[in-house]
């Protein structure tokens, strides 16, 4: 389910993050469904931050922007995924 957000696509909120490895999971719309992508950036998003994105079905090289610090990060989006798998996606 793809929802516009007045011009701005999707919106997602990070919900794990995997300092370690950079991976971090952010559900999307509400929807149950989360993607997964690794941090290319050096502004580290925060659990609870709200990112948005035209298209978070694309996987590869993206920019996303960070809603609550204001800040575009760039970021590699390696896989969508239910809840159950996210730890694992995350290189837990």
């Amino acid at each position: 389910m793809k929802k516009n957000h007045e011009g701005q696509g999707m919106q997602a909120k990070v919900v794990f993050i995997n300092k370690n490895r950079g991976m971090y999971a952010a559900e999307i719309d509400n929807s149950g469904e989360y993607v997964i992508f690794e941090l290319l950036d050096s502004e580290e998003p925060d659990l609870g931050d709200v990112i948005t994105h035209q298209d978070f079905y694309n996987m590869g090289g993206e920019t996303f922007k960070n809603m609550t610090q204001s800040i575009d990060i760039e970021v590699y989006v390696e896989n969508i995924c239910g809840a159950n798998m996210i730890q694992k996606c995350c290189l837990v």
